[in-house]
């Protein structure tokens, strides 16, 4: 503890709980961006924008369309009660390298779900998608 310049556990549950939001943040952050600097459209002001709980999105001809950011080398992540909208997705290489994959349907996205391998201590459902072959063009 002393040699991170820490006093107790607290202050070490806070800071790592700081920096997994930070990264959560900035992956969701960044791959919006990517996308926005694809299609043309105005870049997210950072100064105006609620970090609370970021749920990234755009809107497209007045539809809104979900925007799944996801590790290299892993499959993305899907909260089944929260599939709504059509979806963009967005690997990220590493901390400045974004990917876009392309936009699936709702449809497409029901369709090509499977079991996620990793536990989650909440009682959110998720499964892991895999249609990437289904996937749409990015563009406006």
């Amino acid at each position: 503890m002393t040699h991170l310049g820490l006093t107790n556990l607290n202050q070490l549950r806070d800071r790592y709980e700081g920096q997994a939001f930070f990264e959560k943040t900035m992956k969701n952050i960044g791959g919006l961006m990517a996308l926005q600097k694809h299609l043309n459209i105005d870049i997210i002001d950072l100064n105006k924008a609620d970090l609370t709980d970021f749920q990234p999105y755009i809107k497209l001809n007045g539809k809104k369309i979900n925007i799944n950011v996801f590790n290299f080398g892993t499959l993305p992540m899907i909260k089944i009660k929260e599939i709504e909208n059509p979806m963009f997705f967005i690997i990220q290489k590493d901390s400045l390298t974004f990917m876009l994959c392309g936009l699936a349907s709702k449809d497409v996205i029901e369709k090509n779900l499977i079991e996620s391998n990793t536990v989650k201590s909440s009682t959110d459902k998720f499964m892991d998608f895999t249609g990437f072959k289904f996937l749409e063009s990015i563009k406006q």
